[in-house]
């Protein structure tokens, strides 16, 4: 255990036995304690599944989405090497972090349950974390905490509203926790039994925990090393040399792994110049932090935020403070012990810490197991023990209260996987193609939930143009799908310029709030018609982006089976036509909050009519320039026919009304928005056109009319 102040450490060989008489909890006491602790583990394994259908990943999902890209990838691969994907930085595409025993084991309970990577790794984490109350149980053994006792102790832990919201993540941390709790566990049984099968169990424990997450290993060695140190200290003298043999032995392979692991992942890496920064020794200032970083109050205020907002339901820290004090003495090394423990790592890490709230999962635990120290210390002690029991039910019942409070909201809250440009990339692109990002760092969430590969340019990175034109050399053989821009970045104009000798187009074609979206120019048709025919959240084309209309223009065309965006000029036409012709092609001027359909001539449109009495509201309008004073005679417009027809059963046209709109002739025509009503009346059920053609002298030069929101009114 660990030492304190001035204390003399536990002498744990001598502890782990059970308690005595007076600590032996009654038979009702026993049965309550176990009936409670099933009902603690059933609202934690109701709050692990709320949003169990949920797409997203709430919870630091830059996080998250690495992970479960890089599962992923060696699901769609069938990639399970050590060098495992993770498509962010370009090639080579492995930057390998962890070992990748849980994305294995994810990529393998997704194809065999046929789950969702984000379901299939929920499931496992929270398989982990289940599997972490055995050790804990068995722990207990070694403070001399009753069997019976040790479910209240079980209740604080799965009750924790820390864990119930970070258990269901796609994170390593709770395997790497699973493992460090177990190797905690056999490595004392280990040495004490002198037990081959805890040996076995203490190496590959260790080796997992090494190998998933060496700083939350590095933490749950503190303890064990200073119960081996106290041990070896304690021990006779001719016994310290086996003592010291079996604790070696358990060790000797986590830490041989470990080392190894490191090594490999760098020199991986090391193959990527991009991911140079993630280099174990690049890394080491940012893991273990400076000193200045330790007495930086803003890194504590951080720090001391998490603890106190997202840990646990606070009061309940202060019943089991309350608990501590009244049960003196009983389990007080050891609940101090787990609190250095806790703390500890806040120093030895001081930065992860303060950004990252999913490190606290491996801290976390000793918290726990200190808050369920004291209650059973209290109850123990035999002070008050009502009161006791009490304090016992309060702690989960609080953390219950707490999750409920601060978690499930954020839980519960369904959203979209990813979001509108996400959404529109895996539309856009191909599968099999490469996004190239700027703006976004080496956020995994734009690669993960587009499902494509990415080329991400971190904002110093991007500044340098020899390591850019690196990076996409090394693409050679990939198709570029898309290149996107967040924001005003330094380099990006020189990066547009290298991506359309890669064959993407010279400006974005769409817009996604700040981001710049450049496409194929192979495909710009197919582009454009995938953005107008489907809604994605904020993305739109560019506003500098010309929506091509002329392949409509020159001869008939049918309504139905046009495209959408195609069908988007007569939106404001009640009813639409069925068919139309555009010597120039459809155009639509929304600007100004006000639709205006271009009709320049020749425009005929043709619409199906009931038959009856019916009345044509709209307005038309011509622009000044066309009928200016100054201009010469033969340079304004003459005039723009508008004539309606009713068509007969072989097309033949009889006229209905017509109107010649003449600003140059006719002061009523000047100015904008002027009223056209034609009544009419239609003996049978059929079709009108609407003519647009040359005025008078029979020129189309200058004759730019406009036509607002377009009517057939019923008036019988």
């Amino acid at each position: 255990m660990f030492q304190v102040g001035n204390d003399r450490p536990v002498n744990f060989s001598s502890v782990m036995d059970l308690p005595h008489d007076s600590c032996i909890p009654s038979r009702l006491e026993s049965r309550f304690a176990l009936v409670f602790f099933i009902f603690c583990l059933g609202f934690s394994f109701w709050g692990v599944q709320v949003g169990w259908q949920n797409k997203h990943l709430p919870g630091v999902e830059f996080r998250q989405a690495q992970t479960a890209l890089s599962i992923y990838w060696i699901d769609a691969k069938n990639d399970f090497s050590l060098a495992y994907p993770t498509p962010v930085l370009g090639k080579p595409w492995s930057i390998p972090m962890e070992f990748p025993l849980y994305q294995w084991t994810v990529a393998v309970v997704s194809k065999v349950t046929n789950w969702s990577i984000t379901k299939a790794g929920r499931a496992v984490s929270i398989g982990c974390f289940y599997l972490c109350l055995p050790a804990i149980f068995l722990l207990m053994k070694r403070w001399a905490v009753h069997p019976n006792r040790r479910w209240w102790i079980l209740s604080v832990v799965v009750t924790c509203p820390l864990y119930i919201f970070y258990t269901r993540g796609i994170f390593i941390e709770t395997m790497a926790l699973m493992f460090s709790l177990w190797f905690w566990v056999a490595f004392e049984r280990a040495v004490t039994e002198k037990s081959k099968a805890w040996l076995v169990v203490a190496a590959a424990m260790g080796v997992g925990a090494g190998l998933v997450k060496v700083t939350t290993f590095m933490l749950y060695l503190m303890p064990s090393g200073i119960w081996a140190l106290h041990r070896l200290w304690t021990a006779p003298r001719e016994s310290r040399w086996l003592e010291f043999k079996w604790m070696a032995l358990a060790v000797v392979l986590p830490f041989t792994a470990t080392v190894w692991w490191v090594h490999y992942a760098d020199v991986i890496k090391g193959l990527n110049p991009l991911a140079s920064f993630l280099n174990s020794g690049n890394l080491r200032e940012f893991n273990f932090g400076t000193l200045s970083m330790r007495l930086d109050s803003e890194v504590w205020m951080k720090q001391a935020r998490i603890i106190f907002e997202e840990l646990t339901w606070l009061p309940a820290v202060g019943l089991a403070v309350v608990a501590a004090i009244i049960g003196r003495g009983s389990n007080s090394r050891a609940i101090l012990g787990c609190l250095a423990g806790f703390v500890s790592v806040l120093v030895i890490f001081p930065l992860l810490y303060a950004l990252h709230d999913y490190y606290f999962l491996a801290n976390t635990m000793l918290l726990l197991l200190a808050m369920g120290l004291a209650l059973t210390g209290w109850l123990n002690a035999g002070r008050w023990r009502v009161f006791a029991l009490a304090f016992a039910v309060a702690v989960p019942l609080g953390q219950c209260w707490g999750y409920w409070q601060h978690y499930y909201s954020i839980q519960e809250r369904d959203a979209p996987d990813g979001n509108g440009l996400t959404e529109a990339l895996r539309a856009l692109t191909k599968p099999d193609e490469v996004i190239v990002v700027l703006g976004e760092d080496w956020n995994s969430m734009t690669a993960y939930y587009s499902r494509r590969r990415a080329l991400m340019f971190r904002n110093d990175v991007a500044r340098d143009s020899g390591v850019v034109e690196s990076a996409l050399r090394r693409l050679e053989g990939e198709k570029l799908g898309a290149l996107i821009i967040v924001g005003k970045q330094d380099g990006a104009e020189w990066l547009i310029d290298r991506a359309a000798q890669y064959g993407l187009m010279e400006a974005p074609l769409c817009v996604w709030r700040d981001a710049r979206i450049f496409l194929p120019k192979e495909r710009l048709t197919e582009s454009v018609d995938c953005v107008l025919n489907n809604y994605f959240h904020d993305v739109a084309l560019s506003p500098d982006f010309k929506v091509p209309r002329d392949h409509l223009g020159g001869k008939w065309f049918t309504m139905a089976p046009l495209k959408k965006w195609e069908r988007q000029s007569f939106h404001a036409m009640t009813p639409q036509p069925v068919r139309f012709f555009s010597t120039f092609g459809p155009a639509l001027d929304e600007s100004g909050g006000q639709t205006r359909f271009g009709a320049h001539p020749v425009t005929r449109l043709i619409f199906e009519l009931p038959a009856g009495k019916h009345t044509l509201r709209t307005t038309l309008q011509l622009p000044d320039a066309a009928y200016a004073v100054d201009l010469e005679p033969g340079a304004k417009t003459d005039g723009v026919e508008v004539v309606l027809y009713v068509l007969g059963p072989n097309g033949e046209q009889v006229q209905l009304a017509r109107r010649l709109f003449d600003p140059v002739n006719n002061p009523g025509d000047r100015g904008n928005q002027r009223p056209l009503h034609l009544d009419f009346t239609l003996i049978h059920p059929g079709e009108v056109e609407l003519f647009f053609g040359p005025g008078a002298a029979g020129r189309d030069t200058h004759d730019w009319i406009e036509m607002g929101p377009l009517q057939f009114l019923r008036s019988d």
